[in-house]
């Protein structure tokens, strides 16, 4: 009977796992890469045409309290 080897074990599940985790989570990264462009070119657009707003507040006349 052939004893246990535990590295090579513990090898072959973290290759499975890591694989299962590419292929689950590529779909994910790559849309967040595509909304993180879209957002990086609606800024663009956004702070080309808008500019920040002037406040302006009033100095008071009278005597301070």
């Amino acid at each position: 009977m052939k004893s246990f080897d535990g590295e090579a074990f513990g090898k072959e599940v973290v290759a499975i796992v890591t694989d299962y985790l590419e292929r689950t989570l590529a779909p994910m990264a790559a849309r967040i890469e595509q909304l993180e462009s879209r957002l990086l070119l609606v800024e663009g657009q956004v702070s080309a045409t808008k500019t920040k707003p002037t406040i302006r507040i009033a100095a008071r006349s009278g005597p301070a309290t």
